[in-house]
């Protein structure tokens, strides 16, 4: 009876500790935020792929966008297909992953190193959400998103670089402690994170060089070298990246920024095609 007594006060001690660990953390994220500057927020790439995306979804020869490993949910408005007149196709490793994917018209498993089964040219754009880095070869994937598009189609693509500093921690931490972090530290993001990362040929020079041998175009690059979002569960570490975030952008060396985002294009054949040009950005 003893034992059981003292069983049941180390399990009630050890549950009593995570929830103070749990609030601690949660309250050094909400803190983190606060001291975030808003334009981080606003002018960083997962904000920019929104408003590129709508342009880009605006352009009157865009009708069929892929969204490639699609997953559970689409970053636009679902009310953007009707606006823009978009059918969308998800693309995914994992099937079940898309099921309750209500924003998609059509659904795909495929591993697209491997393979992207659809018709060559019948592509207007794909769309690419932190998903680069899970790829093993992504030359092959350029590969086959080059043959898919049509003449004129587009690539938006976001994705960490494989420099980031949360990126290299990945790579050095074995599965079991990322997982770990993930579980514990990260509440919320769990569900998003995890999957395996390569971060094949994922920073600027490389992803340029590999795009422009491919045979795409590049439309526009934006680096974004806000990463600290990762550490935000600990007020020192957050602004201990924060600062080395700020000495990478006050460097400009793309190669060290958190993120990257591109807009890429397969080249035009047709002289009668207007190219599309981002006028605000020249």
């Amino acid at each position: 009876m003893h034992s059981l007594h003292e069983k049941a006060s180390k399990k009630a001690h050890r549950h009593g500790a995570a929830v103070v660990a749990s609030r601690f953390f949660s309250l050094n994220r909400q803190l983190a935020q606060r001291c975030t500057p808003d334009h981080l927020h606003e002018a960083n790439v997962f904000g920019m792929y929104r408003k590129l995306g709508a342009m880009l979804m605006s352009h009157p020869r865009v009708s069929r966008v892929v969204d490639v490993g699609a997953g559970k949910s689409w970053q636009f408005p679902p009310y953007y297909k009707e606006w823009f007149r978009v059918r969308l196709v998800g693309l995914d490793i994992d099937a079940a992953e898309m099921r309750g994917n209500a924003a998609l018209d059509e659904t795909i498993e495929c591993d697209v190193v491997d393979d992207v089964p659809l018709q060559p040219g019948s592509v207007d754009l794909f769309m690419i959400h932190s998903g680069i880095e899970h790829f093993r070869d992504n030359e092959r994937v350029l590969r086959n998103l080059f043959r898919t598009l049509r003449p004129g189609g587009f690539v938006l693509a976001q994705f960490p670089s494989r420099y980031a500093h949360f990126a290299i921690v990945n790579r050095l931490l074995p599965d079991a402690a990322t997982r770990w972090l993930l579980d514990h530290l990260m509440a919320g993001r769990a569900q998003m994170l995890g999957y395996a990362a390569y971060y094949d040929q994922t920073y600027h020079s490389a992803f340029a060089a590999l795009s422009a041998r491919v045979g795409f175009k590049e439309l526009y690059f934006l680096p974004g070298y806000f990463g600290s979002s990762y550490f935000d569960f600990f007020l020192p570490l957050f602004f201990c990246s924060l600062l080395y975030d700020a000495l990478c952008f006050a460097s400009g060396i793309r190669n060290l920024a958190s993120y990257n985002l591109w807009v890429l294009q397969k080249p035009e054949v047709s002289a009668v095609d207007q190219p599309f040009v981002f006028y605000a950005w020249r």
